[in-house]
């Protein structure tokens, strides 16, 4: 379910859409053209978390790496400035940076993944923290996006 799909008293309207954490998760494991991906978030957060796998392959390359990502970050960010109505009741979106929540997802999931196929036993207490902290970030962008809703 997208933002938009909850009507934000004093809007007169709904809100543009943002992508739900579940959306935002699959995208993380996703393939370029997979079906429903044609939101630009969508997109860059697929892009953010192949940026993190590869880091981890490639630690050489971690500069430009992490180049492209704050550049990725900063897209996201203009896009929810200039796309998400400025108004009150949307105002904590500009608080804190959703490009800067999506990249911490990003790599929390590829993280978790590399962990979840690599630990001895799926039961790992590292496993467990790595998709542990993932739902917590995952309910960190549910806050941010939906606290408007909640605020009116």
């Amino acid at each position: 379910m997208f933002v938009r799909d909850h009507a934000l008293p004093g809007l007169g309207g709904t809100a543009r859409s943002l992508p739900d954490q579940r959306e935002l998760v699959a995208a993380f494991t996703s393939s370029q053209g997979d079906p429903n991906t044609d939101h630009p978030l969508i997109g860059w957060a697929r892009t953010l978390a192949t940026l993190h796998r590869q880091r981890h392959g490639n630690p050489l390359a971690a500069a430009g790496i992490d180049c492209r990502r704050a550049e990725l970050v900063a897209a996201i960010d203009k896009w929810v400035a200039t796309q998400v109505p400025r108004r009150g009741c949307t105002e904590h979106l500009r608080t804190g940076s959703l490009g800067a929540t999506v990249d911490r997802m990003a790599a929390a999931h590829a993280h978790a993944s590399h962990l979840l196929h690599t630990a001895e036993k799926v039961s790992d207490d590292r496993v467990h923290a790595a998709w542990y902290r993932l739902a917590s970030l995952a309910d960190e962008w549910t806050d941010l996006i939906v606290g408007a809703v909640r605020k009116a």
